[in-house]
């Protein structure tokens, strides 16, 4: 999968906030999702239009990496500010395996702080900051891959406590 832009880690910056806005919207096809549940695996939250070039093609990137192998983040693709029938029509034709929420009154958008789009976040297993990138990437090219498994590997620090401490 290409995908135009920049497709190496290098892309990815810390994302230096201190906790993620919170994210509760309604699902376009199913009951509402929030973020807060999702605690325990890596989750990406991406911040898409439809009318968006470099998104279309980034969400069939998005999806290869939803096809793969176990350990993936949790994707949350966040459409920004369109009508539900438009955004159905978009995936009826380019059918995706992850969630799409709609940030109807782009709130979510505002409160992430997202300045253009495509925009990606990136949280660990814990729901912490971790990466962000405002370009379009490959999401598995081997760099953004390797960036990925790092998230995935790390164990939360919940679990690593409950291990260390004698029964």
């Amino acid at each position: 999968m290409v995908v135009s832009g920049p497709a190496a880690a290098d892309a990815f910056r810390r994302w230096g906030a201190e906790a993620p806005p919170v994210l509760a919207l309604d699902q376009l096809d199913g009951p509402g999702i929030d973020l807060a549940d999702l605690r325990g695996n890596p989750v990406i939250v991406h911040f898409f239009a439809t009318w968006c070039a470099p998104c279309i093609e980034e969400m069939a990137s998005l999806n290869a990496l939803a096809g793969t192998a176990k350990g993936n983040p949790a994707i949350l693709a966040v459409n920004v500010g369109e009508v539900d029938a438009r955004v159905r029509s978009f995936f009826r034709q380019r059918p995706v395996s992850f969630p799409i929420l709609l940030d109807r009154d782009r709130g979510a958008m505002k409160a992430w702080k997202v300045e253009g789009l495509p925009t990606s976040f990136v949280l660990d297993r814990d729901l912490k900051p971790a990466l962000k990138t405002e370009e379009p990437l490959d999401w598995a090219s081997p760099p953004v891959a390797a960036a990925l498994a790092i998230l995935s590997s790390s164990q939360p620090k919940n679990d690593q406590r409950e291990k260390e401490t004698p029964q």
